[in-house]
């Protein structure tokens, strides 16, 4: 597999996470959420990683779905944890907000989100993997380092601007829930 494919499939996974975030916010705030990125584009990285991350750590669980569960549980759940802590140590805040849930931690994390991340995990290495694996590979071959790179030079730049424009903002803005503002 080269690491164009990888690229290729780790912006898939990103892209396939900010349509979750879309879809889930949007039912839980009965508004329609279309934008539930950090950056301006359809990307929320935390799916790529988590799925590079479950490819590499939860590996030796797929046979056993008790202890793939769990692993994925404490796995998606630190990672929250670390990127929420992130993004408050760099912008003063984070983009989700889990507070008025039961059994959260500062709003960070709850174990409503926790118990469904065990059965996301499931899912990924049941199902998600293998169709992201076949769908990128439907990408030619000629082709497939030019996406990867585009993928790539896009985010990074969004990234870039969208980090500026944080660390820009006026603080009086109020809660933001990707970029759509929650009272």
């Amino acid at each position: 597999m080269s690491i164009y494919h990888m690229i290729n499939w780790f912006f898939l996974f990103s892209f396939l996470g900010y349509l979750l975030e879309c879809v889930v916010l949007s039912y839980e705030y009965k508004v329609l959420v279309i934008n539930r990125g950090f950056v301006h584009g359809p990307f929320c990285i935390i799916y790529g990683f988590g799925a590079l991350g479950a490819c590499i750590l939860l590996q030796p669980f797929t046979g056993n779905p008790v202890k793939l569960y769990f692993a994925t549980v404490i796995m998606a759940t630190s990672m929250e944890l670390i990127t929420a802590r992130l993004m408050i140590r760099l912008f003063g805040s984070f983009w989700w907000d889990y507070s008025h849930k039961m059994l959260n931690y500062k709003g960070i994390i709850c174990l409503q989100s926790s118990v469904a991340w065990g059965f996301l995990g499931i899912f990924f290495f049941w199902f998600l993997n293998g169709f992201v694996h076949r769908m990128v590979g439907y990408v030619p071959e000629g082709y497939e380092k030019w996406t990867a790179m585009t993928l790539l030079t896009s985010y990074l730049l969004d990234f870039a601007y969208s980090v500026y424009v944080q660390l820009h903002k006026d603080d009086d803005e109020g809660p933001m829930i990707g970029r759509l503002k929650v009272n």
